[in-house]
């Protein structure tokens, strides 16, 4: 769910170029659905995480003040240590 966050804009009003944080995204399944809210119940798209469940941040990518792409990482620094814990227990 969106979190309204402010995002970066410069002295004229305009938004700035890069990423902006959005919100998250949690992960219970271990795959992310994307889909229109009106067919929720069929995901256009289903993507398996890296790690599994958890929260995975969302992000707008700007340039030359348009929206380009959302971005979800699914390589964290918190799932990579996760990771790491879980590696060296084997």
């Amino acid at each position: 769910m969106r979190k309204n966050l402010e995002v970066p804009k410069d002295k004229k009003g305009r938004v700035k170029n890069g990423l902006h944080p959005i919100g998250e995204i949690s992960v219970d399944s271990g795959q992310i659905a994307i889909s229109d809210p009106c067919n929720s119940d069929n995901p256009d798209i289903t993507v398996s995480t890296n790690f599994g469940d958890g929260m995975f941040p969302v992000y707008e990518q700007w340039e030359n003040h348009e929206r380009l792409a959302l971005v979800i990482p699914l390589s964290t620094d918190l799932h990579n240590a996760l990771r790491e814990g879980v590696e060296e227990k084997k």
